[in-house]
Formats: C-alpha cells, sequence, structure tokens
C-alpha cells in the first residue's frame, strides 16, 4: 500500500511538472517572430508607398548609401578644381556647382555646364568628376551643378536653378577661363530632361513665358546640348518599363498620377523644341529602356531642321545600358566620348 500510495504521489508530481512546463504553440519557440516583424515592415512600406513617394525614395536612398562605393576621385594632372561654388547668393543649401578646367589654358574656352542624373531624386554633382575630367583635359571648362532634388522639391525648381546657374556663368565664366558667350548644357537621365527643357527655354519665347522664367542668356551663346539617356516625352514615358519611373514622377511633379499633372507638357521636350532650338547631341544605350525617348526626340529636332547628331548603337553586339557613356572602359563609352568631343570642337565659337 505505501509502496503503491508513494508512486502514485510520484506520478502525480510528475504530471503536476509535465503540464507546468508545457507552454502555447507561440510562447515555445521564439522563431516565428522575426518572419512576422519581416512581413508587418514589408505590409507596411507596401501601404505607405502607396501613400507617398517618400518612403520607397528613402529606402533607395539608404541601399545606394549601403552599397559599395568608389567615390574617391583622382584630380588629372593639368585639370584645375573649384569646389562647392554657390552660383546663388544666399540661395538653396544644394546650389552649388564643382568646376573643372585646363589649369595652362591660355584663352577662353568653352563651358559645358552639366546637370546629373538621379530621377530627380537622386545624384550629386560629384557623380560625373571622372567624365568632368576627360573633357577637361581635352580643352573644356565643365561646370558639374546640384540641384534640389525631389520629393522635397518639385518641378519646376531644378530648372530655374539651372537658368540661375547659367546666370552665374555668364558673369564669372572668365575667372575660371571660360568664354560666358560659348556654352553648352549637357545632362545625363533626369538631367538630361531638366538641361533639354532649359535649352527650350532658351530658345522659345513662349515656354519661357508661361514658366515666368527670364533666361539668363541669349539663344546665340548657346552652342548647343549634349543629352545622354533621357526622358523627353512625360506623357509616354510611364510605360517606357524602366525601373522606377512612376515613383520618381510622382515625386517630381508631387501627383502620384503624373499623367494627370497640369504641366506635364511643359516638361516635355519633344513638344517644346522649336527650329531655334540649338545643335542636339543625342545618345542612349541600345539596352537602355529609355532609348525609344531620345530616338523621338531626335527625330523631331530633324523634322525642324535643327541640326542633329545620334548614337544609338542599334548594329552593335555591346549590351550598353542606361548611362552607358560613363563605362569608359567599353568600346561604346570610348566611342560616345570621341563623338561628343568631336560635337563641341564643330559648335564651339
Amino acid at each position: 500500500m505505501q509502496t503503491d500510495e508513494g508512486s502514485e504521489v510520484t506520478l502525480l508530481q510528475l504530471n503536476l511538472n509535465t503540464e507546468g512546463t508545457a507552454r502555447p504553440w507561440y510562447r515555445r519557440k521564439p522563431y516565428w517572430i522575426p518572419g512576422v516583424i519581416v512581413m508587418v515592415t514589408i505590409l507596411t512600406l507596401y501601404i505607405g508607398a502607396q501613400i507617398t513617394p517618400k518612403i520607397p525614395i528613402f529606402f533607395l536612398k539608404t541601399l545606394i548609401k549601403l552599397a559599395p562605393s568608389d567615390s574617391d576621385v583622382v584630380m588629372a594632372e593639368g585639370v584645375s578644381h573649384l569646389k562647392d561654388v554657390a552660383y546663388i547668393d544666399g540661395g538653396r543649401s544644394n546650389s552649388t556647382m564643382d568646376i573643372y578646367y585646363p589649369s595652362a589654358a591660355t584663352e577662353l574656352l568653352p563651358v559645358v555646364l552639366w546637370v546629373h542624373g538621379g530621377g530627380w531624386v537622386l545624384g550629386d554633382k560629384k557623380d560625373i568628376a571622372d567624365y568632368a575630367m576627360q573633357l577637361a583635359e581635352r580643352g573644356f571648362v565643365v561646370v558639374s551643378m546640384n540641384y534640389a532634388l525631389a520629393p522635397d522639391a518639385t518641378y519646376p525648381t531644378p530648372v530655374f536653378q539651372t537658368n540661375q546657374a547659367l546666370t552665374y556663368i555668364q558673369n564669372h565664366a572668365t575667372e575660371f577661363k571660360g568664354d560666358p558667350h560659348n556654352i553648352f548644357l549637357a545632362g545625363n537621365s533626369a538631367g538630361a530632361q531638366i538641361a533639354s527643357q532649359t535649352a527650350a527655354v532658351v530658345t522659345n519665347q513662349a515656354l519661357a513665358q508661361i514658366m515666368n522664367i527670364q533666361p539668363s542668356i541669349q539663344p546665340e551663346a548657346l552652342r548647343g546640348v549634349l543629352l545622354y539617356c533621357g526622358p523627353y516625352n512625360m506623357s509616354t514615358v510611364g510605360e517606357s518599363g524602366f525601373p522606377l519611373i512612376r515613383t520618381f514622377l510622382w515625386s517630381y511633379t508631387g501627383i502620384k498620377a503624373f499623367e494627370e499633372f497640369p504641366r506635364l507638357d511643359e516638361m516635355s521636350t519633344v513638344l517644346q523644341v522649336t527650329p531655334n532650338y540649338p545643335p542636339s547631341f543625342i545618345t542612349s544605350g541600345n539596352h537602355d529602356p529609355l532609348t525609344g525617348q531620345s530616338v523621338e526626340l531626335a527625330q523631331t529636332l530633324k523634322r525642324l531642321d535643327v541640326e542633329t547628331e545620334t548614337l544609338f548603337f542599334t548594329a552593335s553586339a555591346e549590351k550598353l545600358g542606361h548611362d552607358y557613356q560613363f563605362q569608359l572602359q567599353t568600346d561604346g563609352g570610348k566611342r560616345a566620348l570621341e563623338e561628343a568631343v568631336r560635337f563641341l570642337q564643330k559648335h564651339r565659337r
């Protein structure tokens, strides 16, 4: 009896201990917690991205910052560099430019004002430093400008800033061996759109009046434009398949359905060029989703009898993507640089 009672007591204690240590499924192992956090984060980002472009743009900028970068720039021998020159007194903190010019120049040289790319939301003037030095070594003054980025600043702020940068060049070009009457506008990607529209403002009085901009230079001082891989028809670019293009234009216009933006035609260079538009060098890679935009602009200019040179690599075996021109180790990149220099030399005063 005692043995049986002792056994019953022991079994009862064991059962109680077992029941006491048993936990619900959601408390047994915490492995599910990270997965739920990830799912909730993704869902939150998705919902937030439907409300404001600031969320996807923030994460895009974060990813770019975390990515490895070879941003260290080695200055070429014989090229002088002026850094962070303010082109607007008391203006925005991003209204600065970097200037590259041949140190030993003994005459005033053509000035290339370059507007960087980045979907109107990213990028910096230093991104084209290597390319600027390539042009400076070949006898040009290159001014690489910053501008206010979307979504914090929306259209048409960068166009106004580009016009203000031209004002600075007009007033100060001789200080860095530049000729204020011998100017080219250049840009890549979104910067090409800004540069091309600014050239339209300079040469299309009706557009300048609509935008309430007083052009900083006379049309004859604008010797040409160099446009790399840009969008020029805002009503069709959303269907180009370019990554995040709709988010970029939502950021820039402030309207999610950007096709409904009332000033969309102003932004579309293909609708604003006139026979007075300056000579144009237009190029894009054969594997760039935006190449159709460049082709359309070139065709429009040629119909207006504007002197236009193009480089699209339709017969090339190389796969040249967006902003291919900066890949100077490729045959396509080398050729684009050579033809751009030839274009500049041809149209300079």
